[in-house]
């Protein structure tokens, strides 16, 4: 009588943790998994980058503020950047004598770039790196052209300056 009462109880005991794995496993199935919002390092669209530019280049953190001033120096001759007829803005790539379209794209970590069509991050872009009161600063994703070109600072020309330089 022992031996049928602890088969019964083995019985109960693994038809429950079936029960139980039955139940998790079906718990797990129903419920969807959160989209994560990644929300992007850089506040920054399209019409901000549409118009005229100073432009400089540094490479080391210290010489920023002076690039900063040079770049300013240089809305005489201002770096136009356009808007593009799919959402985007017309610059050069490096190492590119026309220019062509580029979009801001956002990465899974929040990380803010600017280049042709595809995934973020990749060899022809440029990570926006800060965006704030008029002065955007980018640094290619290429290792060579990040080489060559330091990094970009770009200072927004006053108004009154773009509009006497197109009359």
């Amino acid at each position: 009588m022992l031996g049928g009462f602890r088969t019964t109880i083995r019985s109960l005991f693994a038809i429950s943790l079936l029960l139980a794995l039955t139940g998790c496993m079906s718990t797990g199935a129903q419920q969807a998994t959160p989209a994560v919002a990644v929300t992007p390092a850089v506040a920054v669209t399209s019409a901000d980058l549409v118009g005229d530019w100073g432009l400089g280049s540094y490479r080391q953190d210290a010489d920023r503020a002076r690039t900063e001033k040079m770049a300013k120096a240089t809305c005489n001759n201002p770096y136009k950047i356009g808007a593009g007829q799919s959402g985007g803005v017309i610059m050069h790539l490096a190492d590119q004598k026309e220019p062509s379209e580029l979009y801001l794209k956002t990465a899974g970590d929040g990380r803010v770039f600017l280049g042709p069509k595809g995934p973020a991050g990749v060899k022809p872009d440029r990570q926006v790196v800060s965006f704030d009161n008029g002065v955007l600063v980018t640094k290619f994703v290429d290792p060579s052209a990040a080489d060559r070109y330091g990094i970009l600072i770009y200072v927004r020309c006053p108004a009154a300056k773009a509009a006497a330089k197109k009359a």
